[in-house]
């Protein structure tokens, strides 16, 4: 995944860490160059000075290709501001905001904003959101692994395609949605919506070439 953290205190530092180990390409914004020297020999991301909310600075960052961004600055109104910026402007698939005052937990998620409090079971909570809803899961593997069960989140790109574009004979197959809390069987002519969650068979051989097709 391709993450975006805004804000590098302890929170950010040790969220942007975690990523950076698993391997995710972390890009991490803060408006205190001195901020930087926090991140350990375990950051393998970039860092990218300036202010989270502005959009020169963001774009810099990368925010257009992010799959995730995370605003844990230092103030619940700064990152109201980028986590809408986040949402709806630059419309990216998953966006999470620390917030000190739990009382403001339902305007953000009103907004399709997972929320997070500033105790260190938050920043636990975040990377077991992540794990739960990025782009492309590996939910099962049977014998040889030459077939896979994957969940993928559907992206802006593909809102509005069919589902039978999705497939390929023998190869790939689409088994059901979750949207908005709910099931869906899908049809050929089942409509793809931005952010929901696709449950496929895809053949092991097949995985490199299902990426490109999903355009992820």
């Amino acid at each position: 995944m391709k993450v975006l953290v805004v804000g590098c205190g302890k929170f950010g530092v040790r969220v942007s860490e975690y990523l950076c180990r698993k391997n995710h390409d972390v890009v991490v914004i803060d408006n205190n160059p001195e901020a930087f020297h926090a991140l350990g020999e375990e950051f393998t991301g970039k860092t990218v000075c300036g202010v989270g909310f502005d959009k020169d600075v963001l774009q810099q960052a990368g925010i257009v290709t992010s799959d995730v961004v995370i605003s844990c600055a230092s103030s619940d109104s700064l990152n109201a501001v980028v986590a809408n910026i986040a949402k709806n402007i630059y419309h990216v698939p998953t966006v999470i905001a620390r917030i000190y005052d739990p009382t403001r937990a339902k305007m953000f998620e009103s907004m399709g904003i997972y929320t997070v409090s500033i105790t260190r079971l938050g920043v636990d909570n975040v990377l077991e959101y992540l794990e739960e809803n990025k782009v492309w899961r590996v939910l099962r593997k049977f014998a040889n692994d030459d077939v896979q069960v994957i969940k993928v989140r559907v992206p802006l790109s593909l809102e509005g395609t069919p589902i039978k574009d999705l497939k390929e004979e023998g190869k790939m197959n689409v088994i059901a949605i979750e949207r908005q809390g709910h099931s869906i069987f899908p049809l050929d002519d089942t409509i793809c919506e931005y952010n929901d969650m696709i449950y496929f068979v895809i053949r092991k051989d097949y995985l490199n070439q299902a990426r490109e097709k999903l355009q992820l």
